[in-house]
């Protein structure tokens, strides 16, 4: 067993410091060093635990802010955002580099003016109906703290996974989080399970970051029978038994605590055929994730739009992205952004 992991585990006994050699930095690469600083009063990563406090001492009002602004849109805060309230002994134990929201699709223009009313800057990206469900702002404070917003319409911008979970399902079943305010809402612990499953297939690659994998191990010990059943109800409905099983069996090789049998029952051959089956097992390339979109996909139409987002997005990404307002120089700039482009396409 990973050192690591076994330091996390419930039942560790564990070393009075883990001390394996490069435990530190791998503790750092898998974003676990918080956790382990706190369980066992580690002098190394001390410096770190009271940066992240002091950081999350910053953002939480910042958050609540930005709650309140947005009342009206009903936002429901998702994965790490969540988790650090909701299951994590304190809110600094769970490293994030930004914070997820969900809302409404209806309600996107209003709530990107909302954003940018409060001096948070739009991110320049590629945006369309079909190639992205997500868009991103950040600001700095007078500080020179960093606030940085994912703003999300879809769980997932991959289409085998996008419509798994609908905002209204999510705000629907959502339960609130005062600490944050009276417009604070976050997903029901089965909706959390679901997302983390999915964020880390979908858009990480399958990846082992135990972080990760320690948010599903929380998750997941932390459902009732009827939680559970509701969950394997919903990922059998959404065909993503497979997804949920490769999650729930990582969790429970690196920390233990969770129903073997039920992970078995979620590995049904029948969820080998599940077309979100194709995204375990590594990082896919891109046009491997855009075959499975266009699987993903029913009508003909819709596909040819989603192949039309990707090679000709919006001319205003296009000028921002290459510094000109030159219509004229519209065609060249397509052209040089799909030639320079495709080859990552087919990297790994």
């Amino acid at each position: 067993m990973d050192p690591l992991c076994r330091w996390l585990r419930e039942d560790a006994a564990g070393p009075a410091a883990p001390t394996a050699s490069g435990a530190a930095d791998r503790a750092r690469a898998h974003r676990i060093h918080l956790l382990l600083a706190d369980r066992y009063a580690l002098s190394e990563f001390a410096d770190e635990l009271r940066a992240a406090a002091a950081l999350d001492a910053a953002r939480e009002p910042e958050l609540r802010s930005v709650i309140a602004a947005l009342a009206d849109a009903k936002p429901v805060l998702m994965k790490g955002a969540t988790l650090a309230y909701t299951h994590y002994q304190r809110p600094e134990l769970r490293p994030r580099e930004d914070t997820d929201l969900l809302i409404s699709g209806d309600d996107k223009e209003r709530v990107a003016a909302a954003l940018e009313s409060l001096g948070y800057q739009r991110t320049t990206e590629v945006d369309g109906l079909f190639v992205t469900g997500q868009f991103h702002f950040q600001r700095r404070d007078r500080r020179g703290v960093r606030h940085a917003l994912d703003v999300h319409w879809k769980i997932a911008n991959v289409r085998a996974f996008a419509e798994a979970l609908s905002y209204d399902e999510i705000v629907a079943a959502s339960a609130t989080l005062p600490r944050l305010g009276p417009a604070a809402r976050v997903p029901s612990a089965v909706h959390s399970l679901v997302i983390a499953c999915v964020h880390r297939v979908a858009h990480h690659g399958d990846s082992d970051q135990l972080l990760w994998l320690f948010d599903i191990h929380l998750l997941a010990q932390s459902l009732t029978v009827a939680e559970r059943d509701q969950f394997t109800v919903l990922m059998t409905e959404r065909r993503l038994r497979a997804v949920a099983a490769k999650g729930l069996a990582g969790a429970a090789a690196a920390f233990g605590g969770i129903d073997t049998d039920w992970i078995a029952m979620l590995q049904s051959p029948r969820a080998v055929a599940e077309p979100s089956a194709a995204f375990i097992g590594g990082p896919m390339r891109r046009v491997d994730v855009l075959t499975a979109d266009l699987a993903a996909t029913a009508r003909w139409r819709d596909r040819i739009r989603l192949l039309f987002e990707h090679l000709f997005p919006a001319a205003g990404f296009m000028y921002q992205r290459y510094g000109t307002h030159r219509a004229a120089a519209l065609p060249i700039l397509y052209a040089h952004r799909i030639v320079s482009g495709a080859p990552k396409w087919f990297r790994r």
